[in-house]
């Protein structure tokens, strides 16, 4: 399995221009680390930062961590030499921040292939949906947009769009987290939410405990000792793959005897039970997805 392939949980932002930052998110073991060449590097270092991305991405492979580059805008100064800069370096994804539309991604993907991007080394694409806009037009533009690794959605830009205050408990930006998931399972796109912006463990618990409940599979976070606790709530556990194995179990065997369902621990288990088990445990690695 590539690493494209594996499931990516954890996403972790870091700036372009500080290498102890750097080696701190790649120790931290997220699944993805992604320098932020955009709101995480200052305008007047980020010419700095593109010429410290080949060493800080081979830093974060070396560890085992896919190396992701989140560029400036379409049509900002820094877009296209970040994105050169990006792919000479290596990068495994490249993020494109406050899309509008799909046009941007197919812009972004025809720009890849023109750079010699191609095969199984061919970035993925993660654009994040940051504003208001981008989100009521979040299906149509994930629908229309080439193939995607995911697609992320801000905290900070969204509250600033929504003309909202930014609080610790996320009441902004709840329902947005909310459609964000519908829109993106609508269109086949693997949801991440995104980054809890507060040094405060509990609010990082609710908050990635409320993602679980949403449906979220995927978190981002803008600090090192975040990715621990994200991944504790949003991998399978023991308990959880040991259930979704019992309800798989039982449902075939009920089908083999001309069943439609079958009560495992307290559940009516249908198909659709056994559909979101399967999928548990092929994100948990217990069998080969589909």
């Amino acid at each position: 399995m590539s690493d494209l392939q594996r499931p990516l949980t954890t996403w972790l932002f870091v700036t372009a221009i500080d290498s102890v930052q750097i080696s701190a998110a790649a120790d931290a073991k997220p699944d993805c680390v992604i320098i932020d060449m955009e709101d995480f590097t200052p305008p007047g270092l980020r010419e700095k930062g593109r010429q410290l991305l080949s060493e800080s991405l081979a830093l974060i492979a070396d560890a085992g961590v896919v190396p992701c580059v989140r560029i400036n805008p379409t049509g900002s100064a820094d877009h296209a030499p970040d994105l050169v800069a990006a792919l000479d370096a290596g990068a495994r994804v490249i993020s494109l921040p406050k899309t509008s539309s799909a046009a941007e991604l197919h812009q972004l993907n025809n720009a890849i292939s023109a750079h010699g991007g191609s095969g199984p080394d061919r970035p993925g694409l993660l654009p994040c949906i940051e504003t208001a806009e981008g989100l009521v037009n979040t299906y149509a533009i994930l629908k229309e947009a080439p193939p995607l690794i995911g697609s992320l959605v801000a905290s900070e830009d969204m509250t600033t769009s929504l003309g909202a205050p930014r609080d610790r408990d996320g009441t902004a930006i709840r329902y947005a987290r909310e459609r964000f998931l519908l829109e993106c399972r609508a269109a086949g796109v693997e949801p991440v939410d995104c980054p809890y912006t507060w040094a405060d463990h509990e609010g990082l618990v609710a908050e990635t405990m409320s993602a679980r409940a949403l449906g979220y599979h995927a978190k981002s976070a803008a600090r090192a000792d975040q990715i621990a606790v994200i991944r504790d709530i949003l991998e399978p556990g023991a308990d959880e793959i040991a259930n979704a194995r019992a309800l798989v179990d039982a449902f075939e065997a009920a089908e083999r005897d001309g069943r439609d369902r079958v009560e495992v621990n307290g559940q009516i288990a249908e198909r659709p039970s056994y559909l979101n088990a399967l999928s548990l445990l092929a994100r948990a690695g217990v069998i080969s997805p589909d």
